[in-house]
């Protein structure tokens, strides 16, 4: 439990710095990859609460798909950098503010709820069957898995499906099958046109 409670105030640490880098950061590629870097931190700290489900989620959702497509667009795109730091500045005193606010109380409440209590070993001296420990031996994406291919197996094949017809209908529309023409260059009408433009 103690070995859980330390990972569990380093994750969150690195996760409160790793967001405050991506709120002051003056290059949009570096705080990018630090919101990448704070999706995955969070994606460890749902590992840690026993939500493997939702970690998964959140490592091929938003670090797989939204991110990468972000980081993308801002490397293709030029930004102006000029004035972003003196429109910075203006919002500081007011994150300061609300972030002092918001932390203390939150921090307090996940300081109350994983508390190492060390008169929790007593209980393990009496001989009964924990259910809990039973119940918490399967995981959710176990029982996700179970439900998604037993019960709503063709739903599941339906929603693929879908996903397939939509992308086959993006290849189609991107590519321009009518004009797909190929046009010659003719030079002997460029030179000649450009020549008459000089001679006048």
């Amino acid at each position: 439990m103690v070995g859980a409670n330390v990972l569990f105030y380093f994750f969150s640490i690195f996760l409160v710095i790793s967001a405050a880098i991506v709120v002051f950061s003056q290059h949009p590629i570096f705080s990018l990859l630090f919101l990448v870097l704070s999706f995955l931190t969070s994606s460890f700290i749902l590992f840690l609460l026993e939500c493997e489900f939702l970690a998964l989620l959140f490592v091929l959702v938003y670090v797989g798909a939204i991110a990468v497509l972000f980081l993308f667009a801002i490397m293709m795109l030029e930004f102006k950098l000029h004035n972003l730091a003196k429109t910075l500045t203006k919002y500081i005193p007011a994150g300061i503010f609300f972030g002092i606010f918001s932390f203390f109380p939150l921090f307090q409440q996940v300081s109350n709820q994983f508390r190492t209590n060390f008169h929790s070993d007593s209980f393990y001296f009496n001989k009964y069957t924990n259910w809990l420990d039973l119940i918490d031996a399967t995981t959710d994406v176990v029982v996700y898995g179970q439900i998604l291919y037993s019960y709503f197996v063709l739903q599941f094949l339906f929603a693929g499906l879908i996903l397939l017809v939509v992308l086959i209908g993006v290849v189609y529309l991107t590519n321009n099958w009518n004009n797909q023409k190929v046009t010659d260059q003719a030079i002997f009408k460029q030179l000649s046109r450009t020549f008459k433009l000089n001679k006048l």
